[in-house]
């Protein structure tokens, strides 16, 4: 048989490189995909500790004696001494302000939350003074 005839057997080099170059393409890829996935999971679960601690500052301060309420702004939270300190790489703040009703407060509560530390829940809303007698 003359070379126009012939059958080749196997892949060349040139072939097996191509073929290593896009599988190392594709496996690239697919580490990023998870890289993002892992990095967006750690976030949901920073933002879930981050609802947590907002919760448990509204159930204390709903449920705080009347002289413990006092006016505020951007200060620290209020909860129990050592709960407070463990939330200090976010950044919390809590803003307290009187309203023309006897006893009700303005709320606003803000924490960081996320791999970065970025980003910001802020919630609002009032207490009334002295509900936990």
């Amino acid at each position: 048989m003359g070379l126009s005839g012939s059958s080749r057997r196997g892949t060349s080099l040139v072939e097996a490189l191509v073929a290593l170059l896009i599988l190392g393409f594709v496996l690239t890829m697919g580490a990023g995909f998870f890289a993002r996935q892992r990095d967006l999971s750690r976030d949901r679960l920073d933002r879930e500790k981050a609802l947590r601690a907002l919760a448990t500052e509204w159930v204390y301060l709903r449920t705080a004696p009347k002289g413990e309420l006092i006016p505020r702004e951007k200060a620290t939270f209020v909860g129990p001494g050592e709960w407070v300190d463990s939330l200090g790489p976010r950044r919390p703040a809590l803003s307290l302000r009187p309203t023309p009703y006897a006893d009700l407060y303005a709320v606003r509560l803000e924490i960081g939350f996320g791999t970065r530390g970025g980003r910001r829940l802020v919630q609002e809303g009032w207490v009334f003074a002295g509900a936990g007698r």
